[in-house]
């Protein structure tokens, strides 16, 4: 019992969904860190890792290789040409601008991690997710 919910929870992460959201974390979490450590390269390389990625989200919607509700698609398209026209700015280092890109990330990256409506059927049980062993994505 035990193997097949840990099988289920394997199958489920290896999701886009689930990459997507370890890429958005790993961006937040690097420019959190640069912004502490204060150091320039460390920032540029932030801002750069984390504009790429969202370009890249820009052009796959922009490109029809992802199937988005219209409202979804909008709000995303958004964001990423707001993450795109900020680089500049959060390169510069300013505070308020990374500050949101952090932000922007961790919330996208929540909704991404949520479960969507569709799989809940097939959802492993509160007991057999209990059941679980804990082993750690991030690298």
């Amino acid at each position: 019992m035990t193997v097949n919910a840990y099988d289920q929870t394997q199958r489920e992460m290896s999701t886009g969904r689930a990459a997507e959201a370890r890429a958005l974390t790993r961006c937040a979490m690097a420019l959190n860190d640069a912004i502490a450590s204060k150091d320039n390269d460390a920032l540029y390389e932030a801002v750069r890792l984390n504009y790429r990625l969202w370009l890249l989200f820009y052009s796959e919607i922009e490109n029809n290789q992802v199937d988005l509700p219209l409202p979804v698609r909008n709000n995303v398209l958004a964001l990423a040409s707001y993450v795109v026209n900020s680089a500049t700015r959060a390169f510069s280092g300013e505070q308020k601008v990374l500050e949101t890109l952090i932000n922007i990330n961790r919330n996208i990256a929540a909704g991404l991690m949520e479960m969507p409506p569709d799989t809940a059927k097939t959802a492993p049980s509160p007991e057999t997710a209990q059941q679980v062993p804990f082993q750690s994505t991030v690298a």
